[in-house]
């Protein structure tokens, strides 16, 4: 038992296998120092920590003046605790004073621990106000306090005869940092969640970043909540602070007399945007790198909602002897990386943000996601400035569902490695409930010390569902994190339940709010005018308008879907073969089939990837909509070959388009193109350099035909030896190049060069030999 009216605790280590606790009561916050000696717990030190005292003076007498002292005490409302990385133990306090001027104010003291014994001279009046020496002796690893009440007294003797006592306050139990107090007149109104960490530098001084939630009134004017950080000084020491250092002063209860230290800029500055409310907050650090981050609810903003918003600072080497706080963001209220979106029960789509940074500066965030049903737990590294590597507001971990029902994730914490870059996020979890209660749970994250890391996505699911579309979880996308951010949403039926990825988006433009419903087929293929679409349609909305530039989407489906679409038409060999159509988003409806619009856009992928149990297109566009995905209808043809591609749709009138790779253009009749005009288009003599060229036809200058892409197919068919170099064994009597598609039906191949083809594809049973020494490649 260490105390009574014992609450608020807190605890930390000390680095020196033990730990300092904490409490408080309505007055005084209280922290010891504790170490396990052979089963015995010792204490090294420790006591009050905002001892108050105020010097008052007399009414004058004929004598002189005489002063007295006031211990008026203190309210704490709030603190915290934290190591200072030599072994003791900072605190920062929000107290009012309970004597005028004082009022309310931001307070800090500390615990240092003497890392040699010392004894230290200090000088004090005694009662004929002779300046006395006051001897003290620390001990190697106890804690003393930094900050204590210290006075001193002497007696006055008249002419008349008479005489009194003066009493002296040399030193008060704290050191003010903000408020009401008559050395801070800020206005300070009132604080909340007071919070500290401490950063090493190169130099001989450390940086504690202190923060406070504040709010002032001023002529009449209260004004919103703001995060406010206070940057301060502290002496790596050898043995003891300078304060507690020997000194010949009797006026003043500490050593003012600073050794040589480097400096540090007068940091007094905003961390974290206005708030209506107060506000609690994240705030840490490791290495030199410092961050903060809470959810505000700001004012003027729609609905109530609430904003997430990151900072980043950073303690900088400026000169040899001097070191600065600086912004590592461009803003002071710290970047906006997402915002309430869905109101529910909870109080809003997200809990307090987190924060945990290592000895190396990594930091990961996290933070608690309210879904309804369900709360995922998302998180991410962060990287430059404040981008969160893995999009915004990070990947949700866990699926959201089990055995059929939805389940809940609480209470999360991480841990960073000191060092290599491993983490771990524990929750509390109710999936198992009706069997076991809560349950702890724990997820290790690796390797996010790599600036390129990016998280495996989850298995891609069917989501049949028969009644309409299927909406994910919205983002709101602020372009802040430069990455794509995932969307998700739940596989509710069938025997397939889980989570499943539908679509990324760049997060590198203000998007706003941002929600993807999908619409999945449950019977046979779908079709229109005969030409197969993908079982899977996508509506992407927002609640702002995309910004006038080109962006990235990827959208997501399975390979089951996938390979019904192949299965319609074989000459569809990878989701390459594959083009997007894009559509304007009718609000009051989410489309489950499609047809053909007069302003519809056709996509070209500009890259795909298998996934877990699926694939991904990407495309670029400059809008959202209705996507629907179809295949791209191909013409194979040998190098130097001719062939004719017609319309699928019949008019009036017809203009061919091209696109190489740079958009669509027209196409005009020359020695490659006749009937540009036309309802066919006659290709010939053309080159492999033209392979993936795509080509529709604008029909009555409004509708899009199907898209052709052209591609150059040469079949091994081993006529005269097993030599891959030899043009007699080649469908097309040429040996393949960097931009053919090349097909191994049966047979035996051997490679005896550095070779190149666009695409391989092989049948089971085909021997494919590359030479030692020689290059196989293939580039798509």
């Amino acid at each position: 038992v260490i105390g009574n009216l014992n609450f608020a605790t807190q605890l930390i280590a000390d680095g020196n296998k033990g730990f300092f606790v904490s409490f408080k009561n309505d007055v005084s916050v209280y922290i010891y120092c504790y170490k396990d000696n052979n089963g015995i717990m010792q204490n090294f030190g420790g006591g009050i920590m905002n001892e108050n005292a105020v010097q008052r003076q007399y009414p004058p007498s004929s004598c002189g003046p005489y002063s007295y002292i006031e211990y008026p005490g203190t309210n704490v409302i709030e603190y915290n605790i934290w190591y200072d990385l030599q072994g003791g133990c900072n605190v920062i306090m929000y107290m009012n004073g309970n004597t005028s001027p004082q009022g309310v104010m931001i307070t800090y003291n500390k615990l240092f621990r003497a890392k040699k014994n010392a004894a230290s001279t200090q000088y004090f009046r005694n009662t004929d106000y002779t300046a006395t020496p006051l001897v003290t002796n620390y001990q190697k690893d106890n804690v003393y306090r930094l900050w204590f009440v210290k006075t001193d007294y002497y007696t006055t003797h008249c002419a008349d005869g008479s005489g009194g006592t003066s009493y002296r306050l040399l030193q008060n139990g704290y050191q003010v940092i903000d408020g009401s107090y008559q050395y801070y007149p800020t206005g300070a109104y009132d604080y909340s969640f007071p919070k500290g960490t401490t950063v090493a530098t190169t130099g001989n001084i450390n940086v504690a970043e202190l923060a406070v939630a504040k709010r002032t009134y001023i002529n009449n004017t209260l004004s919103n909540f703001s995060v406010l950080g206070y940057g301060l000084k502290e002496e790596k020491y050898d043995s003891i602070p300078y304060q507690r250092a020997s000194s010949t002063d009797p006026e003043i209860g500490y050593n003012t007399v600073e050794p040589p230290m480097n400096s540090l800029n007068n940091f007094r500055d905003t961390l974290l945007a206005e708030s209506i409310y107060s506000y609690d907050f994240s705030l840490a650090s490791g290495g030199n790198q410092i961050y903060s981050s809470a959810l505000v609810a700001e004012p003027g903003l729609s609905n109530g909602n609430r904003t997430v918003r990151l900072q980043h600072l950073a303690v900088e080497q400026k000169t040899l002897d001097s070191f600065a706080i600086v912004y590592k963001t461009n803003l002071k209220q710290g970047v906006l990386i997402g915002k309430d979106i869905q109101n529910f029960f909870f109080g809003g789509q997200y809990d307090i943000p987190l924060l945990t940074v290592n000895n190396s500066g990594n930091a990961l965030f996290y933070i608690k996601e309210n879904n309804g049903n369900s709360g995922p737990v998302r998180v991410s590294p962060v990287f430059t400035g404040a981008e969160l590597a893995w999009g915004a507001m990070g990947r949700a971990i866990g699926t959201g569902v089990f055995n059929g029902s939805y389940y809940n994730m609480d209470q999360p914490f991480a841990a960073l490695d000191p060092v290599n870059g491993s983490a771990g996020i524990s929750w509390k979890d109710n999936r198992n409930s009706s069997t076991t209660s809560d349950d702890i749970f724990i997820q290790h994250l690796d390797s996010l010390n790599r600036t390129n890391y990016y998280p495996p996505v989850k298995r891609i699911r069917l989501i049949p569902n028969p009644y309409t579309a299927t909406s994910s979880n919205p983002l709101a996308l602020f372009g802040s994190s430069k990455r794509y951010s995932l969307f998700e949403t739940y596989a509710p039926y069938g025997t397939d339940i889980g989570v499943t990825p539908v679509a990324e988006i760049k997060d590198d433009n203000y998007f706003g709010s941002v929600t993807v419903r999908v619409f999945q087929s449950s019977g046979s293929i779908r079709a229109y005018n005969g030409r197969a679409y993908l079982d899977r349609n996508f509506t992407i909305f927002s609640d702002s308008i995309p910004p006038n530039s080109n962006f990235n989407i990827r959208l997501y489906f399975t390979k089951t879907e996938f390979n019904a679409l192949k299965a319609n038409d074989n000459t569809i060999i990878t989701p390459a073969d594959l083009v997007v159509i894009k559509q304007p988003h009718n609000t009051s409806a989410y489309p489950d089939t499609y047809a053909p619009l007069a302003n519809e856009q056709l996509l070209t992928p500009i890259a795909w990837d298998s996934v877990a149990n699926g694939y991904y297109v990407e495309v670029r566009t400059n809008s959202f909509g209705d996507f629907f995905i179809q295949k791209s209808t191909i013409a194979a043809l040998c190098p130097g070959g001719s062939t004719a591609i017609i319309s699928n749709l019949t008019g009036s009138t017809y203009q061919w388009k091209v696109n190489n790779g740079s958009g669509f253009v027209n196409v005009i009749n020359n020695a490659n193109y006749s009937g540009a005009t036309s309802a066919t288009l006659q290709l010939n003599n053309i080159p492999t350099t033209f392979a993936g060229y795509q080509y529709l036809c604008v029909v009555n200058g409004g509708t899009n035909s199907a898209v052709t892409t052209l591609h150059f197919i040469n079949t091994w068919s081993g006529a005269v030896n097993n030599n891959w170099e030899n043009a007699a064994n080649w469908s097309c009597g040429s040996v393949p190049d960097a931009n053919t598609d090349v097909v191994l039906i049966a047979g035996t191949v051997v490679v005896n060069s550095n070779a190149t083809c666009r695409s391989l594809t092989t049948n089971v049973g085909v021997s494919f030999t590359v030479s030692v020494g020689y290059i196989f490649t293939v580039t798509h």
